[in-house]
């Protein structure tokens, strides 16, 4: 009995992956790249090896390289679809939200004429300094010059059409 408890408590796994860290590490890092990338990898070899019967394995050391080679490999692969998958896409914001359903798009459509009525209703200097500024990102001061105003009323003209806006918007 004492001589089971003795087998069950030992692991031979284990033994190797502790007795042979460093080389191990560098085996992680040299894929990685990043020394603490390969602790948190040599430290999963451990628990993976805390759970396997290690009288199945007959050479420890070299399933023990193999073990943090494939994890590393594993964790390096992830790493590169993370990356790859969490580019920014160019033009995003030019794409159009999808609409749920066809009522929503009624709905969006209808608003959004509303709202460009509700520009048009504005003194046309208004709409200009609006529209050029929201929509053409044009910066204020180059819109003062453009109209021979001063930046503190193309700002009010700003204000003014965006409250236009908000109105119809809150009406809807």
């Amino acid at each position: 009995m004492e001589k089971e408890q003795d087998s069950y408590n030992s692991n031979v796994l284990v033994d190797a992956l502790i007795q042979y860290k460093p080389k191990l590490l560098k085996i992680a890092d040299g894929i990685l790249h990043s020394h603490a990338q390969s602790e948190d990898i040599f430290h999963d070899a451990v628990v993976k090896a805390c759970s396997m019967r290690p009288d199945c394995i007959h050479c420890p050391v070299g399933y023990a390289c193999r073990m943090v080679y494939n994890l590393a490999v594993d964790a390096a692969r992830k790493k590169t679809h993370e990356r790859l998958s969490m580019r920014p896409i160019d033009g995003i914001e030019s794409i159009p939200a999808p609409c749920v359903s066809a009522l929503d798009c009624l709905v969006s459509t209808e608003t959004l004429r509303e709202v460009l009525n509700s520009l048009k209703n504005l003194p046309q200097r208004t709409h200009d300094a609006f529209v050029r500024h929201r929509i053409d990102g044009v910066p204020q001061k180059d819109i003062a010059e453009e109209l021979g105003v001063s930046r503190t009323l193309v700002n009010f003209m700003i204000k003014d059409a965006h409250r236009a806006c908000q109105h119809i918007l809150n009406a809807a």
